[in-house]
């Protein structure tokens, strides 16, 4: 064969090589992959040694490994200085260089090396580097990769796209999804929700280096919340930043939390108000996270190069900082309410639930009279709670008296207070709940048990804003409160027979809520479940975990007349009970075990199996359907918000033969 026949079939070669390559690229769907075709090629193709791909991280002034072969590196850490002069010359290689300085490898053992810039990455540069155990790479090698990266890098730079609009995306829904009931767990809570947030500001500020303060609106000082922290710190950080005395910069955190606005700075080094937390950062763009016209929290992004954030930047960070603002504002209260021994806070997946928030969102920013309905057990004292500590008055008391558990001869009292002397038994002054509650909240549960008297006088305090205590000659006190009435009874129906006042029923519904019944809203029961054993557990010092399927089982098909208080209960029973660290359906209260197997039995004329099944498939589709309607048909939120594989998901719509394009 001579010479021109012999280079014939090398090309015919190469190009069947590269051929193969870009058809198995094709078929890949991560980066990491299409990476080790890319190396899979060098070593095929052009016969190097190893290969590597590497990405300048300016944030820390180094070059980073992204990917290698097995290959043995100089520097196990796989970082490389900036400031090392090899390293100075790929960074400013704009196209292809040949090294053959056996001190400049990357890798052990190599004597020559190829370097191509790879544009991959829109915020970083990145480079394709190819080692060869000779000194010199031949033309042919150099050229073959030259267009082996031609070819396989704009799929690369679309997988890299999608994979970082995928993890983006994957994080904004598990901030979303944690917030559809505060309890479902683990991401719930504050600090990890705040580092979620924080991985959603870095990821869309293109920088790593960050931090997320909350008020603590009684001292002013700023809550540091470890897991969002990230970067390499200055100095260890305190639990608080407390401001500091009258004429010395305090930092441009607390210049946000004090002004409520953004603030950007590109010279850290000349910046009066900068404090650092992190080394050598050059920039900073901090906002608020404003609710309710105050600041309650900030949000830090930081970089090592000047100028690194622009108004492009500040907008991003300000629509993301809008759109938390509100889970970030419940998880606080969940967290305040479970540090007071109050309980869990409930939220359900269901349309009831979405307008039960919607206006807890809405009467939280005013001071209107709110009037919660539903049946006992529903939550409607947590409901109230959120109201109070999500609006203005959250620093004043929230008193709470239920009006069924006192007799009617001294509601009045504690209502309103009496002096010495009123009555026989009334041996002191007392000071009455309304008086207490001076500035804050009131909440009156089971306002319909209230007898026509006291009616008559809640309605005047309601219209006059005035008490007067049982026996006083004084003048009538003027009080500032706010009234959250409650109650499960029939309200509508007591009218009609005339045992409710009509005008005091209109005076309390100025805005109304109905608390739908627990049986309403299963699919939220297994975070309620895992909520409260967490919380039985810690109360009762058990070492109780989990839940087996079986007893999931029985909750999820029980009907609970007793609503959330009853499902409470059987938790706290079976965590008590429970003889290892999961609760078995065993350990479930009798009489729920029993209903539920009462019902399946009565349903389906004793084929327990069969009715089992069908009661399954027809929660499954149910649920499904109340995901699908809630994202509108998009099956991929659906299934980020069930908290399940995407495949699986599209799996169980094609069971149930349910048409996603119908819920759009």
């Amino acid at each position: 064969m001579g010479p021109q026949a012999s280079e014939a079939a090398g090309d015919a070669s190469e190009k069947e090589l590269l051929y193969k390559l870009l058809r198995d690229a094709t078929r890949r769907s991560d980066t990491r992959g299409l990476f080790f075709l890319l190396f899979q090629g060098c070593k095929e193709g052009a016969d190097a040694s190893n290969a590597m791909v590497v990405r300048h991280n300016p944030a820390k002034g180094v070059l980073e490994v992204v990917a290698k072969t097995k290959g043995s590196l100089r520097q196990s850490e796989g970082l490389f200085s900036t400031d090392r002069e090899e390293i100075e010359e790929i960074l400013r290689a704009e196209q292809l260089l040949v090294r053959n300085d056996p001190d400049a490898m990357f890798f052990m053992r190599s004597e020559s090396q190829v370097v191509l810039p790879i544009p991959i990455w829109t915020d970083e540069f990145g480079w394709m580097v190819a080692e060869f155990s000779e000194p010199d790479p031949t033309r042919r090698q150099t050229e073959f990769i030259q267009k082996l990266v031609e070819q396989t890098v704009p799929l690369i730079r679309i997988r890299a796209k999608l994979e970082s609009s995928r993890k983006e995306i994957d994080c904004l829904w598990d901030v979303k999804r944690s917030m559809v009931n505060p309890g479902e767990l683990d991401v719930g809570e504050l600090d990890s929700l705040l580092a979620k947030i924080l991985q959603l500001a870095l990821a869309r500020t293109g920088t790593d280096t960050g931090i997320i303060l909350m008020a603590d609106e009684k001292t002013g000082d700023l809550v540091i919340h470890s897991q969002a922290v990230m970067g390499d710190l200055a100095y260890r950080l305190p639990k608080k930043l407390r401001r500091r005395a009258e004429g010395r910069a305090s930092g441009i955190a607390f210049w946000v939390l004090e002004n409520n606005r953004p603030y950007l700075s590109g010279n850290t080094d000349e910046d009066p108000n900068y404090i650092p937390f992190f080394k050598g950062v050059k920039s900073n763009l901090s906002v608020p996270i404003s609710f309710q016209d105050r600041c309650i929290g900030v949000i830090v992004v930081e970089s090592r190069r000047p100028n690194a954030f622009s108004l492009r930047e500040q907008r991003v960070l300000e629509e993301l900082s809008r759109n938390v603002t509100v889970l970030v504002r419940r998880a606080q209260l969940f967290e305040a309410t479970r540090r007071r021994g109050q309980g869990v806070l409930i939220r359900g997946l269901s349309p009831e639930w979405e307008e039960v928030e919607r206006r807890v969102e809405r009467a939280a920013a005013t001071n209107a009279i709110v009037m919660l309905r539903g049946e006992s057990g529903t939550g409607k004292e947590l409901v109230a709670r959120s109201i109070h500590f999500n609006s203005s008055r959250a620093d004043k008391p929230l008193v709470v008296v239920n009006s069924a558990a006192i007799p009617d001869q001294l509601l009045e009292s504690t209502l309103f207070g009496h002096v010495r002397g009123a009555f026989t038994g009334a041996t002191y002054d007392r000071v009455g709940e309304f008086e207490r509650a001076d500035g804050g909240t009131i909440f009156l549960d089971e306002i319909g048990d209230l007898g026509p008297p006291l009616q008559a006088k809640l309605l005047r305090v309601l219209e006059s804003g005035e008490i007067q205590k049982i026996g006083s000659n004084d003048p009538p006190r003027k009080v500032d409160v706010r009234v959250i009435a409650a109650t499960s009874r029939d309200l509508e129906r007591m009218m009609n027979e005339g045992s409710f006042r009509e005008d005091l029923y209109f005076r309390l519904h100025v805005v109304p809520i109905y608390l739908p019944a627990l049986r309403t809203y299963r699919q939220s029961i297994p975070g309620m479940v895992r909520a409260f054993i967490r919380e039985a557990a810690e109360n009762h010092s058990r070492n109780v975990t989990g839940v087996t399927a079986g007893a999931l089982e029985v909750l999820m098909e029980y009907d609970y007349p007793g609503n959330v208080r009853e499902l409470k209960n059987a938790i706290e029973q079976a965590v008590i009970l429970a003889r290892g660290d999961t609760i078995d359906v065993d350990d479930l209260p009798e009489r729920m075990v029993r209903a539920v197997n009462d019902k399946k039995i009565s349903s389906s004329g004793g084929d327990y199996r069969s009715e089992r099944r069908r009661v399954l498939d027809e929660f499954e589709k149910k649920y499904i359907e109340r995901l699908l309607s809630r994202t509108r048909g998009n099956v991929s939120r659906a299934a980020a918000l069930a908290g399940m594989n995407r495949v699986n998901m599209y799996k169980m719509i094609k069971r149930h033969m349910i048409d996603p394009a119908s819920f759009r």
